[in-house]
């Protein structure tokens, strides 16, 4: 690993990429130390005051810098925006399309077809209760009601 830290301009960098103004005033950096090199195994501690301090291993302090810096490598997801009134309405109506096929009469009736949809009833509570998105749209997450399971049944 390739380390560079420089607390007063709160820049961290490894292996090449850099964050700058991240806060590092909780990381107990004492306040002499300039900056900070290290390269895989070793490095050094620059100081404001008196001369460079070789070092085999790094101080206590850096952990929390490597922190600061993930933390900006790795920014939570945004907050998803909730659906407006118009998308939830556009939703269920694909959802009412998607299902259109179990209002053909034949499908549900055993005398027409062969195997045929037992839970028909099933189906339109369904779309009865998405029916009511389409029409009178809301704006954010809806919990939609969950689509049946097909029952087909053999005569």
């Amino acid at each position: 690993m390739k380390l560079t830290i420089i607390p007063i301009d709160g820049a961290v960098t490894e292996d090449g990429k850099s964050y700058i103004g991240l806060d590092l005033s909780s990381c107990g950096i004492p306040s002499d130390v300039r900056a900070l090199q290290w390269q895989d195994t070793t490095g050094w501690v620059e100081f404001w005051d008196k001369p460079n301090e070789d070092i085999v291993t790094l101080p206590s302090w850096v952990n929390c810098c490597l922190t600061a810096w993930d933390q900006a490598n790795n920014p939570p997801p945004p907050v998803p925006v909730p659906p407006t009134a118009e998308q939830n309405k556009q939703t269920a109506i694909g959802i009412l399309q998607s299902t259109d096929w179990t209002q053909i009469p034949s499908v549900s009736d055993p005398a027409l077809s062969n195997p045929y949809l037992a839970n028909k009833n099933a189906f339109d509570l369904y779309r009865n209760s998405v029916r009511q998105y389409a029409l009178n749209p809301v704006a954010g997450d809806i919990n939609w009601p969950i689509l049946p399971v097909e029952n087909w049944v053999s005569v």
